[in-house]
């Protein structure tokens, strides 16, 4: 297992601001559920269309 050791003496380079970001709208809570819905039916769908194909093609 590999062991990093960091130099944290210097500060300048640590302050990092955090910036919180501004909540979703309806409207794109909206987008972003049909999007991954979407994706999900596709990622299903495929493999079954392409063992149809296969099994098509085998026949």
């Amino acid at each position: 297992m590999a062991v990093r050791a960091f130099d944290i003496t210097d500060v300048s380079t640590a302050s990092v601001s955090v910036l919180e970001r501004a909540p979703r709208t309806r409207r794109d809570s909206r987008q972003l559920r049909q999007r991954h819905a979407l994706l999900g039916v596709t990622a299903l769908a495929v493999p079954f269309v392409v063992a149809l194909v296969v099994l098509g093609a085998g026949h």
